[in-house]
């Protein structure tokens, strides 16, 4: 009886087990830039002498740090992939304001707007926020603003549905200065996750649209360098956005940006 009791008990814990936990891909580019001045050893991914100003105060706005990101190729490729996975003519605007938006009125200007080539009528619209964090000598990391993100973003985001495009992201820009962190691969220096649960376990869904998603991404400065020299880029989508049948009135106007 015992055995038989042992192999019943088995057989419903094994019926009772939790579905394996579901993990979102980020997809991340490290780069590194040294000058080829005939020395003949170059070394990678090294700390120079002098530190250089830290992420967290490489941009004095969020337009700043949007129209960098736009600027970098690696950073282009990643979202043009997940946003339109299929296309290779995509189109995008920053900061755009009228005539979409209506100046000193929620939800201020587009941060980006993308279409495909020809297909205005499928335009995303991508709101953008930043959180900052930063390493510290033997003490947890500085961060703020992820109340800010939560609240600002997720009510801005939620004006880019009024306005009626077709798909409406809400992206959210990590700036990470982990120099001081001790791991001894120095593409791991980032913030650790137990510190960014406020971020990342945030529930979106009691305060935007079920119809909005989400992008995480991430610019890690890892080591000493200015990250236009030495940077760890990634990008991940944690939830994707739910198409809605954009108005013929918005698509014209989006059509006048390229006139």
């Amino acid at each position: 009886m015992g055995i038989w009791a042992d192999i019943k008990n088995r057989i419903v814990q094994f019926f009772r087990k939790e579905p394996p936990l579901e993990y979102e891909v980020t997809e991340y580019v490290f780069s590194d830039r040294q000058p080829l001045d005939g020395s003949s050893t170059i070394s990678f991914f090294v700390n120079n002498p002098k530190p250089d100003v830290s992420v967290t105060r490489t941009f004095d706005s969020e337009d700043q740090a949007v129209n960098w990101l736009m600027g970098n190729r690696d950073f282009k490729r990643m979202l043009f992939s997940n946003v339109f996975p299929s296309s290779n003519s995509v189109k995008y605007h920053c900061g755009v304001k009228e005539p979409i938006t209506i100046p000193n009125k929620m939800p201020g200007d587009i941060d980006i707007l993308l279409y495909e080539q020809g297909k205005e009528q499928n335009a995303v619209g991508i709101e953008c926020k930043i959180v900052k964090t930063e390493s510290l000598e033997n003490q947890p990391p500085k961060i703020n603003k992820i109340t800010s993100v939560q609240k600002k973003g997720t009510i801005q985001a939620n004006g880019y549905t009024k306005i009626g495009f077709n798909r409406v992201y809400l992206l959210v820009i990590l700036l990470d200065d982990g120099r001081h962190y001790k791991n001894p691969n120095v593409m791991f220096r980032t913030t650790p996750f137990k510190w960014l649960k406020e971020l990342y376990g945030f529930d979106w869904q009691t305060r935007m649209s079920d119809d909005i998603g989400i992008i995480y991404v991430h610019i890690n400065q890892f080591t000493t360098n200015h990250i236009n020299q030495t940077k760890g880029l990634g990008l991940r989508v944690e939830r994707e956005a739910i198409p809605i049948l954009q108005p013929e009135e918005l698509t014209d106007k989006i059509k006048k940006l390229d006139s």
